[in-house]
């Protein structure tokens, strides 16, 4: 899908271009780094939709951010960091966020919260995981053609020759099920993950 062709440029060289607005060389930039966003973004929300989707995110945070470029000590380390915050966002997204009221004050961890987005989402990964593996079968496989193929609700309805009322009536009672399984499991996760996303 990506290609790592040769720029040209030496890598200090590519990135002042970038930083200067040189459209081009951040075309030429994608084109060598893309595929590592790609396969890294596969190998966590296991979607090529979505990483696709985390592909272009990241790098229209590269492109908004290109002033820093000539400033950093290395770029690949400073494209693993904004990959792996966006990565935490899509993995967010995949659990319910809505009211947290019910659940006592007393339980934050302060310590925790201040460290923000530097939660491992590995962990996150796999909670989701032991979250999802709590689901009926029919839950499981309605959650996943949404969530890692990224299809339609109507798209999943002809899929499975069911109603469309129907899969959102599930894909509803899955997100409900994936959020009570975190409160009760994993609640420092769930004030982490609210933390980092309106911070």
């Amino acid at each position: 899908m990506f290609s790592n062709r040769p720029t040209g440029f030496t890598e200090q060289e590519l990135l002042e271009e970038v930083a200067g607005g040189n459209e081009s060389a951040f075309k030429l930039l994608y084109e060598k780094y893309a595929g590592k966003v790609f396969t890294m973004g596969m190998k966590y929300l296991k979607s090529p939709f979505l990483a696709q989707d985390a592909v272009q995110e990241v790098f229209v945070k590269v492109w908004k951010n290109r002033q820093q470029l000539t400033n950093l000590n290395s770029f690949p380390a400073w494209l693993t960091i904004i990959t792996r915050n966006q990565l935490i966002n899509d993995l967010q997204r995949q659990i319910p966020m809505e009211s947290l009221t019910g659940i006592h004050p007393d339980v934050i961890d302060h310590q925790q919260l201040n460290s923000g987005n530097e939660v491992d989402f590995r962990e996150l990964e796999k909670v989701i995981k032991l979250g999802i593996d709590t689901f009926s079968p029919r839950q499981q496989q309605i959650y996943k053609l949404s969530r890692e193929e990224g299809l339609s609700h109507k798209q999943i309805a002809a899929q499975l020759n069911i109603s469309y009322d129907m899969v959102r009536e599930h894909m509803s009672n899955a997100l409900k099920n994936l959020r009570k399984f975190l409160e009760n499991h994993y609640i420092h996760l769930l004030f982490l993950w609210l933390f980092s996303r309106y911070n």
